[in-house]
């Protein structure tokens, strides 16, 4: 967990009475950038070989018993497979607010150009290098205009980038959602370089030719500067420069590995830490969807490379015992056993169900299983609550891996174990809103908003979201829709926008602030629009008929 070994470690005593219900903890500052860090064979079960006639599912799929189509062609599941109820809290939202709400967030999508801004303000490397290309959300950026082109920076005063895997495969999801519900070629634009962005990071991170471990996951690499015109014809460059340099920290090393085979003379930085690793997880989980329904080759190629390299990597982590291994500045790989956070068993002496969520996706990622794990509801273990209260991005990190082992349960057909999660995670809604439980996290301005989109996530695979649930997801929507429509430099090509520096904070991105959901996160309804496991018994969220069709956007 973030910082969390470091607290724990040195207050062990605190750790286990805050585990009990006393003491207390800040939240850390609302930041657009990064946060410290704390702490294929076996999905091919269900995966099929790609069908030239596949075609997209219903974009308004029904997935109630009785109507829904149980199966895709190759054996999917299309449909919630049990029925799951909660007690409703809250007052109703009517129709008229729902079509309200969904033209406003729609209609800001529409202004914004979502995925095609996402693709425009993210990079890697561009195809016309002749390298493998790939996008990556960056932290850690300033934005450079001059004249008709703008040069994305990597800056060293900002920090290194550590944890741009979890905006790039949150973004991935919302564009997987997209583009399974009504083939937006900028959302498999988005689908497939933010892919291979996550094998990349595994490819970069090979040593030599003589290096056998393709799959370990790199925290970042650093290639080559380049410029390059956009399909739009505007001019983009990439300079990686200020990053051509070693460091060691408690977190995280950066090297040189100059004869990869993949991408030649790279920097790398090592220890992928668990924190980004269950949005890696979750993108993943609907892979076998994209690669049988995905209309496009280059998308589907994208997946199947992605899903191949994220069960080995994932595989690696359960035969190493849990941990997650990296490499040196030699490529040698190794168990970093000095800390948490590449460790998804550290506390189970103290704690023996801390992190269980984790290890089941894991191995259900690797193995298609659960490898031994049981979880039962996937929550209420002392460790978390002691982990929320020393580090509140704690929270997020253990709501994310109860979401991807439910995710990866219901996809493999696993369905008594899923069944428990869901009802797990209902009832952690229902604690982390109820005042009385007392969570330090409560007392962050940041709390709602996340809350909300852990419901919304949820409600996507399977929650029965209560009206007090759907009133806060649209709060911190419609805070995203009165923030973000007046940010001006969405389109920083523009001639209204000036010539200058921009920073990732809130130059290029808007500044995001806990009364509104993130850019990274403000298109989650085409998720939960076109998700096959959508519970009949939820309150509903948003108009779907109008989500599906971008023409009625706004309208």
């Amino acid at each position: 967990m973030r910082e969390l070994s470091v607290y724990l470690v040195a207050g062990l005593v605190f750790t286990v009475f805050i585990a009990c219900g006393g003491g207390g903890g800040g939240a850390e500052p609302e930041d657009a950038g990064p946060q410290p860090d704390a702490a294929s064979e076996v999905v091919a079960d269900a995966t099929v070989a790609p069908d030239a006639d596949a075609t997209l599912p219903d974009a308004a799929l029904d997935v109630s018993a009785d109507t829904a189509p149980r199966t895709t062609p190759g054996g999917l599941p299309l449909e919630l497979p049990f029925v799951v109820t909660r007690a409703d809290k809250g007052e109703a939202v009517t129709d008229e607010e729902i079509t309200a709400f969904t033209r406003r967030i729609t209609g800001l999508w529409k202004q914004v150009d979502y995925f095609t801004w996402v693709y425009e303000t993210s990079h890697g490397v561009d195809a016309s290098t002749g390298f493998p290309d790939y996008l990556i959300w960056w932290h850690d950026v300033d934005a450079i205009k001059e004249g008709d082109t703008v040069t994305f920076m990597n800056q060293a005063q900002y920090g290194g980038s550590h944890n741009n895997a979890e905006p790039t495969n949150l973004v991935l999801v919302q564009a997987i959602g997209a583009y399974l519900l009504n083939g937006d070629p900028a959302a498999g634009e988005i689908v497939e370089q933010f892919a291979k962005s996550n094998v990349a990071l595994q490819k970069g991170f090979v040593f030599d030719g003589d290096d056998p471990l393709d799959h370990i996951l790199a925290r970042n690499i650093i290639t080559f500067n380049h410029d390059f015109v956009l399909p739009s014809g505007k001019k983009k460059a990439v300079d990686y420069t200020d990053w051509y340099f070693p460091y060691e920290g408690w977190n995280a090393d950066r090297f040189n590995y100059p004869n990869n085979p993949t991408y030649g003379d790279v920097w790398v930085t090592n220890m992928r830490s668990k924190d980004d690793v269950p949005y890696h997880f979750r993108a993943a989980a609907w892979l076998p969807y994209v690669i049988e329904l995905a209309p496009d080759d280059d998308v589907r190629d994208a997946a199947i490379e992605m899903l191949d390299y994220t069960q080995r990597f994932a595989k690696d982590i359960v035969e190493s015992d849990w941990n997650i291994r990296t490499k040196d500045a030699e490529g040698k790989a190794f168990i970093e056993e000095a800390q948490d956070l590449l460790s998804l068993a550290w506390w189970v002496d103290l704690f023996p169900d801390a992190e269980c969520d984790a290890r089941l996706a894991a191995a259900l990622m690797g193995y298609g299983d659960p490898h031994g794990v049981e979880c039962g509801k996937g929550w209420g273990s002392m460790y978390e609550e002691a982990a929320g209260d020393i580090n509140y991005f704690n929270y997020q990190i253990i709501d994310h891996y109860h979401l991807i082992a439910l995710h990866l349960a219901l996809t493999l057909g696993h369905e008594d174990v899923a069944e428990e999660l869901l009802v797990g995670l209902g009832e952690r809604l229902d604690y982390y809103l109820d005042p009385a439980s007392k969570l330090a996290g409560q007392e962050s301005d940041r709390w709602g908003r996340d809350i909300s989109l852990v419901a919304l996530k949820g409600a996507s695979l399977g929650l029965p979201l209560t009206w007090e649930e759907v009133r806060l997801i649209h709060q911190f929507h419609d805070g995203a829709v009165t923030r973000y429509s007046e940010f001006p430099n969405w389109d920083l090509w523009d001639e209204s926008v000036p010539d200058g520096v921009y920073s990732f904070r809130d130059g290029f991105h808007p500044k995001t602030e806990g009364d509104a959901v993130r850019p990274e996160e403000i298109a989650f309804l085409l998720e939960y629009c076109w998700s096959p496991f959508k519970n009949p018994e939820s309150r509903p969220v948003v108009d779907c008929d109008i989500v599906m069709d971008p023409g009625l956007w706004g309208e």
